[in-house]
């Protein structure tokens, strides 16, 4: 599976967020909400005005990479899994100009690399504002490297 940043191509859809807990599932007809494989909502893209995330940044290029590496030189010490998730986010879901504050599990401790952020929301907003390019979400993998694109030319 490919991902960047917060996003993260799985069949048949585009994850935002962590899969296996709090996540969006963007498919060409609808925005899912999910929690792991549970369905909390289906909003059909119509009723989608906006998708706005609030996660922790940084300017550090490969943040999951320290993170992954100092929790394992911890546990390795410590002998034992420390049980040290990610803190939540949020993400703010704005349908029929009402605006929802949900949990948007994140994939690992510390922040995401700020441009992958901002690739992120500029390839949403492609989504919210152009019905026909949703029909790209029969292929994840291809908006991954879309969002990527968007954040190298906005740096």
């Amino acid at each position: 599976m490919k991902r960047y940043g917060p996003l993260l191509a799985v069949p048949g859809a585009l994850a935002v967020g962590d899969p296996g807990r709090h996540h969006l599932r963007l498919t060409p007809d609808a925005v899912l909400v999910r929690e792991g494989v549970e369905n909390r909502g289906i909003i059909p893209w119509g009723g989608v005005d906006r998708i706005r995330l609030d996660v922790p940044t940084t300017r550090f290029r490969l943040p999951g990479l320290v993170g992954t590496v100092i929790l394992g030189a911890l546990s390795a010490i410590a002998l034992s899994d420390l049980g040290v998730d990610p803190d939540d986010g949020a993400l703010t879901l704005t349908v029929d100009g009402e605006p929802q504050t949900r949990p948007l599990s994140r994939h690992h401790v510390g922040g995401y690399w700020k441009p992958a952020v901002d690739g992120a929301h500029r390839l949403l907003d492609q989504l919210v504002a152009s019905p026909e390019q949703r029909a790209l979400l029969g292929r994840p993998e291809a908006l991954v490297d879309v969002a990527a694109k968007l954040a190298r030319s906005a740096r």
